[in-house]
Order: structure tokens, then C-alpha cells, then sequence
């Protein structure tokens, strides 16, 4: 019988294993990564998020995984070019995740720019203090989207119901999508000199890795929001925290960062504490109650056939 390990048991509701536990031993635990360097060689199939990280080091160690199903778009918590080179396949999701993902940056932006989360303290301290808490509205504001795929054109949708205008960046844009949606498509620096409010939904890759920079900060506007629901990487974190302490933008809402969790020590955590214009969440963007089980179902189902079929084969 085989053994499937599930190693972010929050995300996966009991009611989607079902299928798993009629074919297999399932194991649902939380790990560190010690201990899961220990445990992974007895497993045939292991089920994730991106709250574990599968490097080098685990995979190494994993003699009889033939797959990893991650609930995820993204893979850059598996060192897939290993995995690949063990034989082991990776199966992951497109699209379960738009929705919540769209929702909550709008929900950042609105956050970020009606200075929300700081009134709520403010309150919550027993202090009435309307006069600094003075905020921007969103209508006539422009938006620049930096990746315009599911995520991004979503977003879109949104921004146009609050009567804001919209450009976008993105090298392998939908021109029809923008168009319908009455999208500006342009270039990347036309994104970040003439936006109002400034979203990341790009990618990661090469490419993409830190584009936003000391050189990126220094042609935004310094009323600019910025928005990151897409990947920590995409942003230098230093070069953030050096713009928002020399008010070279004004504020910024971030759901994913470099490093996950993120570490207590972050520059990031110490400049929130102190500071009315820095939202972290952790990375939270994806995981409304609707979304968690849909991609638990999908990603079990993926992976319970490409056992089967592997069963077959052999």
C-alpha cells in the first residue's frame, strides 16, 4: 500500500481525502525541516503548500517519492530542477486561486489607502483621532498593473468599478483582454513614473527577481502606492524600507515576501511597528475557505490519478 504524507494539513480539510485514504496510508503533520529530512524517505507522494520548503537537502532524502502535488500556482518553495532530476514529478494549480487572490489585494489597496488597520488601533486604544487619519480616494487615481494574466485583468475589473484608470505592463499581454477592458498596455517605466497606486502580479523568474529597485523607487511618483500579493522576490525589500524612510513613496501593502515565514528580525516587521504606512500579512491573499477546498479536491484528485496511472504502467 502506499504512503502519502501531507505535510500542510490546514489546508487540506478532511473531507478531500477521502479518495487517498480508500488507496493509501496518509500521514498529516506538521513538520520542521529537520524532522522532515527524517521522514520524507517512506513516502510515495507528498501533498504541500508553500509553507514547506522542498530543497535540495529534503529531496535528497526522498528514496521513494514519485510525485509532489502542491496546491499552489507557484513552485519556488521546490527545487523542481532536482526534483525533476530524481524522477519525481510535480503537479501544481492554475487559476484556483484568482478570486481570493484579486480580493484581497483590491482589499490591501483600500486598506493602504484609507489608512484602516491604523484607525482600527488608534480606536482600539482608546484614542478618537479623525484628524490623522485623513485618506485617499480611489476614483480618478491611475493604476498600474504589472502582469496582466489571471490575476492582474481581475484586478482590473475591479479598478474600473471604483472609476479609476488602468495601464498595465506585461511582455505577453492579452492585447484583446486589455483592450475589452479598456487597459492602457505600455512600458514598464511609464508604469512606474505615472501611476497612482502600483499592483504586482507578475511572474517569477530572472526577469522578474528584485524589478523593483532603488532604480524602480526613484521613478515612481512619491505619492505612489505599491501592492505585492504576487512573490516577495519581485520587490527589494531593503530598497522598499529606504524609500518609504526617505518618503520617496508613501506607503506600501505586502502579502508575500523573500523569506517565510517572515523572520521577526525583518526590516519590514520592525518598520510596520513603528510606522503608519507599511500592511504585511502572511501571505494570506489565497486562502479563503472556498479556495483552500477547491484546491485541496483538485490537487488530491491530479495526483490520485497519476498514481493510478503510474500503477498501471508498472
Amino acid at each position: 500500500m502506499k504512503n502519502i504524507l501531507i505535510v500542510s494539513p490546514h489546508h487540506f480539510p478532511e473531507e478531500t481525502l477521502t479518495d487517498f485514504k480508500n488507496m493509501a496510508n496518509v500521514k498529516s503533520a506538521v513538520f520542521t525541516h529537520e524532522e522532515l529530512s527524517r521522514e520524507i524517505e517512506q513516502y510515495d507522494a507528498v501533498l504541500t503548500r508553500t509553507d514547506v520548503k522542498f530543497d535540495k537537502e529534503i529531496l535528497s532524502k526522498a528514496k521513494k517519492l514519485r510525485v509532489i502535488g502542491s496546491a499552489t500556482t507557484g513552485l519556488n518553495h521546490i527545487d523542481v530542477d532536482y526534483a525533476n532530476s530524481k524522477g519525481i514529478k510535480i503537479i501544481s494549480l492554475q487559476g484556483t486561486h484568482t478570486i481570493p487572490t484579486a480580493e484581497c489585494t483590491f482589499s490591501l489597496m483600500l486598506a493602504l489607502a484609507k489608512k484602516i488597520p491604523w484607525a482600527h488601533d488608534s480606536l482600539k486604544s482608546g484614542v478618537w483621532e479623525r484628524h490623522k487619519f485623513f485618506n485617499t480616494e480611489l476614483q480618478g487615481k491611475t493604476l498600474g498593473i504589472i502582469g496582466f494574466g489571471r490575476i492582474g485583468s481581475r484586478i482590473a475589473q475591479y479598478s474600473k468599478a471604483f472609476g479609476m484608470k488602468v495601464m498595465t505592463y506585461d511582455p505577453y499581454v492579452n492585447v484583446d483582454l486589455a483592450k475589452q477592458l479598456e487597459v492602457k498596455v505600455t512600458t514598464l517605466d511609464d508604469v512606474l513614473q505615472n501611476s497612482d497606486i502600483i499592483t504586482v502580479h507578475a511572474f517569477l523568474s530572472p526577469e522578474t527577481t528584485r524589478m523593483i529597485n532603488s532604480n524602480a523607487f526613484s521613478k515612481m511618483k512619491n505619492t505612489v502606492f505599491l501592492i505585492n500579493a504576487a512573490r516577495g522576490e519581485i520587490i527589494d525589500e531593503d530598497a522598499l524600507i529606504d524609500a518609504l524612510e526617505s518618503k520617496k513613496i508613501a506607503g506600501a501593502a505586502l502579502d508575500v515576501f523573500q523569506e517565510e515565514p517572515l523572520p521577526n528580525s525583518s526590516r519590514l516587521v520592525e518598520y510596520a511597528k513603528n510606522n503608519d504606512n507599511l500592511i504585511i500579512t502572511p501571505h494570506i491573499s489565497a486562502s479563503s475557505k472556498e479556495s483552500i477546498f477547491v484546491s485541496a479536491k483538485e490537487i488530491v484528485e491530479k495526483v490520485k490519478e497519476f498514481l493510478n496511472k503510474s500503477e498501471d504502467v508498472m
